[in-house]
């Protein structure tokens, strides 16, 4: 309904009284998030969804660190090192935090307004507002990005046969300040394998026909244009750290 009239106004009154009931769940403030991206309000969105990330940030951490992304330990692969296990044993503590994290697609989402958040503060976006608020643009892209590394850790250590999360990871590696290129280009690389395995899959189902053959064509489409851009995210990685050297 957002063509009515009033459907922005409504839709404010309606997050707000959201907001006053569920002040401590992510539900509402993600929400509110994309609906102040919507009206290019960053700072404020930036506001929520860093809040939301605060409900579920010890859940989202246990759980990163089990697959080697804590907020301490991120680098490039998922770490099998003795250190590993001893953050495992000590990171089993909080089983009731990770428990309690909202579902997977509501974790996902969260990532991608953060990254949204980086990518407009990036390119200087509302940056009058937003430097108003923080000393420091990088500091609050390395917040963003940061964030959304211990959220998509937490993805992985649930499910690691998602390629999006291991895209996302390329991302948000990418969007830090400096940018860590190598861990980027292994979690690309990791989701282009995987799509690579789709591909190989799809082509079987196109050679041998049948019902199936029409859905199979739009998904290899589908999956023809998300390997050209991590392909072309890959190559651009490997541009800017030649730059750098």
């Amino acid at each position: 309904m957002c063509e009515e009239p009033d459907a922005e106004s409504l839709c404010e009154a309606a997050l707000k009284s959201a907001l006053a009931i569920e002040s401590t769940g992510p539900d509402a403030l993600q929400t509110m998030a994309n609906f102040r991206l919507s009206q290019s309000r960053l700072s404020e969105a930036l506001e929520c969804i860093l809040k939301a990330y605060e409900r579920m940030k010890e859940g989202c951490e246990a759980m990163s660190a089990l697959v080697g992304l804590g907020s301490s330990n991120n680098k490039a692969g998922i770490d099998t090192s003795v250190e590993l296990e001893e953050t495992r044993t000590r990171e089993l503590v909080n089983v009731e935090a990770a428990s309690s994290l909202p579902e997977y697609n509501f974790r996902c989402q969260t990532v991608k307004i953060m990254l949204e958040c980086a990518s407009l503060l990036e390119n200087g976006e509302n940056s009058s507002n937003v430097e108003s608020a923080a000393k420091n643009k990088d500091d609050m892209i390395n917040t963003c990005a940061e964030s959304a590394i211990q959220v998509l850790g937490s993805l992985i250590a649930e499910n690691d046969e998602v390629i999006e999360v291991w895209y996302l990871l390329g991302c948000a590696f990418m969007a830090c300040k400096p940018s860590n290129e190598d861990s980027a280009k292994y979690y690309w690389n990791h989701a282009l394998e995987m799509l690579q395995k789709v591909k190989e899959s799809l082509e079987e189902v196109i050679d041998c026909g049948g019902d199936d053959e029409d859905e199979a064509e739009n998904e290899l489409e589908m999956i023809m244009c998300q390997i050209q851009d991590i392909e072309k995210k890959l190559g651009g990685a490997q541009g800017e750290k030649m730059d750098d050297t």
